[in-house]
């Protein structure tokens, strides 16, 4: 399970647009959510299945796939909006990686990376 996991107006407001939910009857946190939002040229997919600490986001610029990430054992989720950027923050449970950074405003970016840290 993802902890931490945004509120559902946090990831309204980072997406711009309502998710698509598996199973309405259950709540976001056990859900599988499909966010998809366009920008000008540029089309972002981001599933969200925070009971399996799954995320996966895809980015296409003119129809062409710029990024694909298929990423598991996401351990928390967190957002990020105001000030005219905004941004989600993956933490994972191996501590040798880095968190992910995902931001969808002003510009599409992504950043990550591993730590120094040795065993």
């Amino acid at each position: 399970m993802m902890d931490p996991f945004p509120d559902e107006w946090q990831l309204l407001s980072l997406f711009e647009t309502d998710p698509r939910i598996l199973d309405p009857e259950v709540p976001w946190t056990y859900n599988h959510l499909t966010f998809e939002t366009t920008r000008g040229a540029d089309r972002i997919r981001c599933v969200i299945e925070p009971g399996y600490e799954q995320l996966d986001f895809t980015w296409w610029h003119n129809q062409s796939r710029h990024l694909a990430l298929e990423l598991h054992w996401v351990s928390g989720l967190t957002v990020f909006t105001g000030g005219g950027n905004d941004y989600m923050v993956a933490t994972f449970r191996d501590q040798h990686l880095a968190e992910l950074r995902l931001q969808l405003r002003p510009t599409i970016e992504c950043s990550w990376g591993t730590t120094n840290d040795l065993p």
